[in-house]
């Protein structure tokens, strides 16, 4: 018993790093929102008073800025999540038939994923800017005959940030599409080319079927983190034009987070926003979970 103790000991020894920054930076800071999301607070002790649910109601009946702000981010994610997925796929797809250098290109790709977001919103708007380098090429190649302001129009500035996103983001798909190719036995594929199958109806009738589990788990993923987005929009256009490109929790964090927002901001009612937007989005992964949940037995279907 006293080894199986001290086992037990070192155990939680071991996870208590994870089990306390969950405690302090995550349990806490929830049940730290969720109490000032009742109470008109501005950091302010005498100025804080209890609204009960005006903050709710609000958001509900007045405030039409948040919601335009998921049209936002829907766009957003519908205009990412259709190009990223598919080139991740098809550049693992690559990469796991052998070609030479294979392990240089996975790193080359994953590398966006480990630069700061910020520095990756940084990076872009120069890009974009109207005397950046993609307007400086587009004119020397002819393409246009003047520069582009890429960031007045909302079409152009959402183009300019989806392209960006999928830099930043779309190694670490690739990673995890290499990862589900690599369990597809082998004997299937040589099985198919027997039978005279095309790439394409391997493709369709193997691949597919057989990454379906993890491709189901690798959208939840893509669709959560897009639907996060935030420092990145901050750091590129901060919503220009007219908060436009503005996702949902980018509005949240601007408007009513110290050391983003103005000062004497009710950051009470932020709390309420950030409520309803964490309701919303574990919403969205439920209906998502149980519509793929056929996808994580395909093998009993």
């Amino acid at each position: 018993m006293r080894k199986k103790t001290k086992r037990t000991l070192i155990c939680y020894a071991i996870l208590s790093p994870q089990i306390i920054g969950f405690l302090v930076f995550s349990l806490y800071p929830i049940l730290w929102a969720a109490s000032k999301a009742f109470y008109y607070y501005t950091g302010t002790p005498s100025a804080t008073r209890f609204v009960g649910l005006e903050n709710f109601i609000r958001i509900f009946t007045v405030d039409s800025s948040y919601w335009k702000t998921w049209g936002n981010t829907l766009l957003f994610t519908f205009g990412k999540l259709p190009l990223e997925l598919p080139l991740a796929l098809g550049i693992a797809l690559c990469l796991r038939k052998g070609l030479r250098g294979a392990g240089f290109f996975r790193a080359l790709f994953y590398l966006p994923c480990i630069i700061s977001v910020a520095i990756v919103g940084l990076i872009f708007s120069n890009l974009f800017d109207y005397f950046g380098f993609i307007n400086a090429w587009l004119v020397k190649a002819g393409i246009v005959d003047t520069p582009i302001d890429w960031f007045s129009s909302a079409w152009s500035a959402r183009a300019a940030l989806i392209a960006g996103s999928i830099w930043s983001s779309f190694g670490i798909n690739v990673l995890y599409f290499i990862s589900a190719l690599s369990n597809v036995p082998e004997e299937l594929y040589e099985c198919a080319r027997l039978d005279g199958a095309s790439g394409w109806t391997t493709f369709r009738k193997i691949t597919m079927p057989m990454i379906a589990p993890v491709f189901s788990t690798i959208l939840l993923l893509a669709i959560n983190g897009t639907l996060q987005t935030c420092e990145y929009i901050l750091a590129t256009t901060k919503g220009a034009p007219h908060g436009s490109t503005y996702t949902v929790m980018a509005y949240v964090v601007n408007r009513f987070v110290p050391g983003f927002a103005e000062m004497g901001v009710n950051v009470g009612y932020g709390c309420a926003l950030a409520l309803v937007t964490a309701v919303i989005m574990g919403m969205v992964a439920l209906v998502y979970t149980k519509l793929t949940a056929r996808l994580q037995n395909i093998y009993g279907n």
